[in-house]
């Protein structure tokens, strides 16, 4: 699945004219999609600048394919949240890990970025 962004928000919904995470009109490879418990979605790309990437809101994107990887699983936790992601990352502790810095945790990142990017080139 990719996406375009097509407008810059900060993290209260406000305008911004640049940012350090994402370009306007660049295209971006889905990770993973999240309908949070407030009826948010959210989109896990990897943005400009930071490792492992971050979450988005969809409204600030338009959808250019639709692929699904065949490596997403669905997945609904006790909170609510609604979570199209592969097994992997979807693992309890998986995301501490990478960020610590993990080197199996960032080769399974890795991996499974290559599998998404390959499933919609």
């Amino acid at each position: 699945m990719k996406v375009r962004c097509t407008r810059l928000l900060d993290a209260f919904g406000n305008a911004q004219e640049s940012s350090a995470w994402l370009t306007i009109g660049k295209v971006y490879h889905v990770l993973s999609i999240i309908l949070d418990g407030h009826g948010n979605w959210l989109l896990r790309l990897v943005g400009d600048t930071a490792p492992g990437g971050g979450f988005f809101p969809l409204h600030q994107f338009e959808v250019l394919t639709s692929k699904i990887p065949d490596t997403w699983i669905v997945t609904w936790n006790n909170n609510g949240v609604f979570e199209l992601t592969t097994n992997e990352w979807n693992q309890l502790g998986y995301w501490e890990r990478y960020f610590e810095n993990d080197a199996e945790a960032i080769r399974v990142f890795e991996e499974e970025k290559r599998k998404i990017i390959l499933a919609d080139p």
